[in-house]
């Protein structure tokens, strides 16, 4: 693919705050990578004052790797770029003095914060609700932080006294949480001028790429860092944006022109990756959103085949057509297993589909299973390992004890927090405190000799790599334990370790082969739930539709397209959450390349109960000049059709046909009949079928009541 003009016009405009709105197939690491290597061959930027920060490892090595190859290895050496995790957490290593912490800081995962919490909840007594679970707080907290502060109406004075309570532990263990790297460097940033100013004059030149996926901290931070030289250059896709649930903020990418004034917008339309019935349909579920910014993709590619609905009796016949389809196409054509992906909307819906795949004898991975890091084995051997760095690290200390003696680490904990001794330094002066103890000789003795064996490690983490040490963990945690433990439970992350330790030799200076690098590396850089395997070749791709964005295959089935499951039951009530599942959907879309197929179900066994279901309103939404509906069971789609399109394009509800008589459903009551109108048919009288009759104020029902067809 040769740059066409748009292309060049972007990667030639240097100066001042730009932004690319870059649709879905159009190129937009290529624009990128191109601008980064004219900066440097053509204009004579110095690569140490380019930043560039993506969002996933995947992005940053891909972009890597096509700087390598068209300029001097030394100059992106010399470049900053990374995700943002992994940088700001460097500038916070070298700068975590003025905030209060030691640069040996360990990083908490999901896991570990949830834990945290646990241990709090049973420290503290709080009247707390007792749905608000360890792992929805931690949640709460994580939205607190990534929105720098700002409160909502979850806030409660529990929630605010638990945050109290879990910041103080963090800062005791010496760690902090993924939200804490952003949140600390914005601390960083406004409270000392002179730092910032250091980092400005560093990073004269900011790239980022899928803006749309930034939350308030990260916009934050980069506004900060550009305010001086203002050479701004962000790539996104505003229908792209699904990571609400992670802090994601689309009204950052949709607001880029009021919070920099006088920048450039550009636009990429060209759609290089899918046919062009795949593109006009995308284009076609994308319009009903009113939240975005106006574009028209297009494609100079073949027509290609129309996308394809299959209605399903049951999820078994839906998993069943996908299996067969894949072997039936592969008997018929050139293409291979990894050509094709099946896309879900929730992970839960992978089990019916693997069997068939099984039944079939068709290979396949899954991506987003329970990814080896979340392991038992590995979660002890990570925390050896983070102790061995921070002694301090309470959370994984304790991870390590309680294989031990629970009781007397009750003990020991409740005299940490009396006398205000860490953990480790009682065990470590074990002698000097066992009096304040129920403590036998031989558990003393055990845990005097597990402090001595952390230490003769630590004693070598200067001399040995990162491969080295966790090796010489691992055959301790078999010694300790070989009932539990074998040595291939461990291959996974030693493969791992391997990987990250040779690729730093390759870097100027070795890189950083230290322990501590390679648990930076690992909790901030490794892509979540993906670990490419050489086994892993020539499978069916299965995967939930978030973990799709970025990727792209041939053939692409998506599945379960059915209101309740995709969009989510969750989202119904809101329209903004609606809009999200709707980009949801135009990302799994566009991630085929000549074929896309949709599948959904009458009848659905989910979350414990079978239920009959209706088609997504995504599927009523495609124009049918875009759609071949396949099989006999097409009846169902269209005496079931809703009137989706009058809901979404219309505002009043005095625009729709709202009669005595009338069909309807209501998506929290179901099917029912309007059998009176009252108050100049401002009011409906439903009688529902299994909810009963029902007075329901029309005007505010649009998002919730539709008419059958």
């Amino acid at each position: 693919m040769s740059l066409n003009s748009s292309q060049k016009k972007i990667i030639e405009t240097i100066n001042g705050p730009i932004l690319v709105l870059a649709g879905a197939g159009s190129g937009k690491t290529r624009v990128i990578t191109y601008r980064i290597v004219h900066m440097v061959k053509n204009i004579g930027i110095n690569p140490s004052n380019i930043l560039a920060l993506t969002f996933t490892k995947k992005a940053a090595k891909e972009m890597k790797h096509r700087i390598y190859n068209m300029m001097d290895k030394n100059h992106i050496d010399d470049m900053t770029l990374g995700t943002f995790h992994s940088i700001f957490s460097l500038i916070l290593r070298k700068e975590s003095h003025l905030l209060g912490y030691k640069p040996n800081y360990t990083i908490y995962d999901q896991k570990d914060s949830e834990n945290v919490i646990k241990r709090i909840l049973e420290d503290v007594d709080l009247d707390i609700d007792r749905s608000l679970t360890p792992k929805k707080i931690r949640k709460i907290i994580s939205e607190y932080k990534n929105n720098l502060y700002i409160k909502n109406n979850r806030d409660s004075k529990y929630i605010s006294k638990i945050y109290k309570f879990y910041i103080q532990r963090c800062l005791q263990s010496g760690a902090l949480d993924f939200d804490d790297i952003l949140l600390h460097t914005n601390h960083l940033f406004s409270n000392f001028p002179n730092i910032l100013e250091k980092y400005q004059n560093k990073f004269k030149y900011i790239l980022i790429d899928e803006y749309q996926d930034t939350n308030l901290s990260q916009k934050t931070i980069i506004k900060s860092l550009s305010s001086k030289y203002k050479n701004l250059f962000v790539v996104g896709d505003d229908a792209q944006s699904i990571y609400a649930f992670r802090g994601a903020n689309i009204s950052n990418i949709l607001n880029f022109h009021i919070d920099y004034k006088n920048a450039k917008v550009f636009r990429l339309e060209q759609n290089y990756r899918s046919t062009l019935h795949i593109v006009q349909a995308s284009n076609n579920i994308i319009s009903f959103n009113k939240n975005q910014i106006l574009k028209k993709i297009w494609t100079n590619n073949e027509k290609g085949e129309k996308v394809r609905i299959y209605c399903a009796n049951s999820e078994k016949e839906e998993a069943q057509y996908i299996a067969s389809s894949i072997s039936s196409i592969r008997k018929k054509t050139k293409y291979s297993y990894e050509d094709f992906a099946i896309l879900y909307r929730a992970n839960v819906q992978s089990n019916i589909i693997e069997y068939a795949l099984k039944e079939k004898n068709i290979p396949y991975k899954i991506y987003g299973s329970i990814s080896f890091e979340k392991r038992k084995e590995i979660r002890d051997l990570l925390a050896y390992l983070k102790v061995i760095i921070n002694s301090n690290d309470e959370e994984s200390l304790l991870r390590i004890l309680k294989k031990r003696n629970k009781n007397i680490i009750r003990d020991i904990l409740d005299l940490s927090k009396k006398i205000k001794v860490t953990i480790y330094n009682i065990i470590k002066d074990i002698e000097n405190y066992q009096h304040l103890l129920s403590i036998n000789k031989k558990t003393k003795n055990k845990l005097k000799k597990l402090i001595l064996v952390i230490e003769n490690i630590r004693l070598k983490i200067t001399e040995k790599d990162a491969f080295s040490i966790a090796k010489d963990v691992v055959f301790l945690l078999l010694e300790e334990n070989s009932k539990n433990y074998r040595y291939e439970h461990f291959l996974s992350i030693l493969n791992n370790i391997s990987y990250y330790v040779n690729e730093q030799k390759k870097l100027r200076n070795d890189g950083d082969i230290s322990l501590s690098g390679f648990l930076q590396y690992f909790y901030l850089e490794i892509d979540e739930n993906i670990n490419h395997d050489k086994n892993d070749k020539n499978k069916v791709s299965l995967m939930t539709i978030h973990l799709s964005k970025g990727l792209e295959f041939p053939i692409v089935f998506i599945a379960g397209l059915e209101e309740n499951l995709f969009p989510s039951k969750s989202s119904l009530n809101n329209q903004f959450k609606i809009e999200e599942e709707r980009r949801l959907f135009y990302v799994a879309l566009t991630r085929a390349q000549k074929k896309a197929v949709l599948t959904y179900a009458k009848s659905r066994f989910l979350w414990g109960e079978r239920k009959k279901n209706i088609p997504s309103r995504f599927i009523n939404e495609l124009d049918h000049n875009f759609i071949y509906v396949e099989n006999k069971n097409s009846t169902y789609l269209e005496k079931n059709k809703l009137s989706i399109s009058t809901v979404v394009n219309n505002n009043s509800y005095e625009e729709r046909d709202f009669k005595i008589g009338v069909k309807v459903f209501h998506k929290n009551f179901g099917s029912g009949l309007i059998i009176d109108l009252e108050n100049e048919n401002k009011v409906a009288i439903i009688r529902f079928i299994k909810s009963g009759k029902k007075r329901i104020l029309l005007k505010f029902a649009l998002e919730k009541l539709f008419i059958y067809s």
